[in-house]
């Protein structure tokens, strides 16, 4: 009879999952593995996190280029499309190149795997207090910001961003320093 399928819902995984992750030698994505191709998943990710959090400011970029209203809706529409894309692929693929480390619970790790996602989580939210940090500022001394709000230039983008760098900071830490996975 087939073992069952642990779910661990408060990190979101399940057992069969993360130890095909930790076990899997696919000839697929062993090209993930190397760090070189690791640290340019995690420059796309920021990019992407990056430009993500800049569509809050699209409204005060686009008024000085003077674009028709159904233009302004095309390119709005693209460039949110490929940004949310550029996204989410390099998470997909950094969370295949560091095994699903940062997400697996304890009891699917050894030791050494349980040290580098605890010091990665670490990093992590030292790295989100300057992020917020960064937003207030932002916030404080840029262009105004209001949540939701189609006219003016909507804060959702950044709110959305940060909460994309919660998520992704901890394999993003894994991935840059780590040499062997």
């Amino acid at each position: 009879m087939s073992k069952k399928n642990k779910i661990y819902w408060s990190l979101g995984v399940t057992e069969k999952g993360t130890r095909a992750l930790l076990t899997d030698e696919n000839s697929k994505f062993k090209w993930l593995r190397f760090q070189r191709n690791r640290r340019i998943l995690v420059v796309l990710e920021l990019l992407g996190l990056v430009l993500l959090a800049l569509g809050s400011f699209y409204t005060s970029m686009t008024s000085s280029l003077n674009l028709s209203e159904a233009t302004e809706v095309i390119v709005f529409s693209l460039a949110a499309i490929l940004v949310i894309m550029l996204t989410l692929g390099a998470y997909s693929f950094l969370r295949i190149a560091v095994r699903g480390i940062a997400d697996a619970p304890n009891e699917l790790l050894d030791e050494r795997q349980i040290q580098i996602r605890d010091s990665s989580y670490r990093h992590a939210y030292l790295a989100m207090g300057y992020l917020i940090l960064g937003i207030f500022l932002v916030m404080f001394f840029g262009p105004d910001l209001r949540l939701f709000e189609p006219e003016a230039n909507d804060g959702s983008y950044m709110l959305i961003a940060a909460l994309f760098a919660f998520a992704s900071l901890p394999s993003i830490f894994i991935a840059w320093r780590e040499k062997d996975i």
